[in-house]
Formats: C-alpha cells, structure tokens, sequence
C-alpha cells in the first residue's frame, strides 16, 4: 500500500462518519461544523499535493475533496427533495420509497465524479 493510498483512507474516514450522522446534517451547528472540517481536509489535500514530485494529481488529493462535496450536494438536494416530495429522503440498503435508491446512486456519483470534473475544467481555465 503506498502512502497515496493510504492517505486517500484517511481522507475518506470522515465522510463515513458524517453518513451515519446524516439526519443531524439539518442541524445549522453541525453543518458548520463538518463544513470548517472539510475546508481543513482540502485545505491538507492542497498541501500534501504541493509538495509532492508527481506532475499528475494523486488519489488523496481527489480524496480529501469527496466530503466538502458530498455536504454541499447533500444540502442542496436534500432541499429540492424535501420541497418534491415534503418529506426527508432516506439513506440505505432498504428505503420505503425506490426513488431515495435514485437520490442515494446519485450522491455517491456525484461525489466520486465531481472532484474530477472540477480539477479538468480549472487546469482548461488556466
């Protein structure tokens, strides 16, 4: 296991966290804080990738982006859901609805997807 990898794991344990905890999301201090967490992570990301010799970006740089992400898509769907179908979606194996099975597939694309897109459409920018 290289440290890229495991550096990637580390990253990702905190998203772990906040999936479990998913329905204290709504709550304004807790947001806050898990975003001022993941500001921090990027924040780490940024340096440990600056000071690294590879020309292409690691794995744990994309890593250290998937929570920010993940709380910013989960706030603002979660909110267009809740105003669709007034109620909160579900998270897990087995949701009443099958439409939070769509609203879940979604989230976890989006948030393996969009560090990706984000960073090729700064590096045609610049």
């Amino acid at each position: 296991m290289t440290i890229d990898v495991l550096l990637y794991i580390i990253f990702i344990i905190p998203l772990f966290i906040v999936g479990f905890q998913i329905k204290k999301l709504n709550q304004k201090k807790i947001f806050i804080i898990w975003i001022s967490i993941s500001i921090l992570l990027i924040i780490a990301g940024v340096l440990i990738e600056d000071n690294s010799n590879n020309e292409m970006r690691s794995l744990s740089y994309f890593g250290s982006q998937m929570l920010f992400i993940f709380l910013i898509l989960q706030k603002i769907t979660r909110n267009i859901y809740f105003k669709i179908f007034n109620r909160e979606p579900e998270f897990g194996k087995f949701p009443k609805y099958k439409i939070d099975n769509f609203y879940s597939l979604f989230i976890l694309i989006a948030i393996i997807v969009l560090p990706f897109v984000i960073e090729s459409y700064i590096f045609k920018k610049f």
